[in-house]
């Protein structure tokens, strides 16, 4: 979950970014933005930091003091994410799980006492199933009313 979290957050950090510095950007005399003018070793910047901080400041409440720390948490997030995937993936192919569930499902069995996310799953499972059994099989409450020639015949 920590890998996605960081995969998922790292993109929506890039978006952000991408957005802000995009809206941030400084106009020259041209008319045209810097960003279509961009020289990498101009020594002005391209796009306002203060702008931006204050922008988000607004939103979040808080802002990045400058934009080393800006991108290095960018870079953090990311690395940080894909790192967790990957011990994951190693847990995994270790078969290191934190829950056993046919351990769990063996203690449930013997001590009813035992609670567990397994044994919570399925008791709500065993609930719904109950709840939608009407919704799921309609032709068992189905209420036929009598027939109509029956009562035309009593009529006459």
């Amino acid at each position: 979950m920590m890998g996605v979290a960081g995969v998922l957050g790292a993109a929506l950090l890039c978006a952000i970014h991408g957005a802000t510095v995009e809206n941030t950007l400084f106009e020259d005399g041209d008319g045209a933005n810097t960003f279509r003018a961009f020289n990498p070793t101009q020594a002005e910047e391209t796009y306002s930091m203060v702008t931006a901080n204050r922008f988000w400041s607004q939103i979040f409440g808080v802002a990045f003091s400058n934009k080393r720390w800006l991108h290095f948490f960018m870079l953090f997030v990311p690395v940080t994410g894909l790192w967790m995937s990957a011990l994951g993936v190693v847990g995994l192919a270790l078969n290191l799980r934190a829950y056993d569930f046919v351990s769990q499902e063996i203690r449930a069995a013997e001590d009813p006492e035992f609670e567990t996310f397994y044994t919570k799953n399925i008791l709500l499972n065993e609930g719904i199933r109950a709840w939608m059994a009407a919704q799921d099989q309609p032709h068992e409450n189905l209420i036929f009313p009598e027939a109509p020639w029956k009562r035309s015949l009593m009529e006459l």
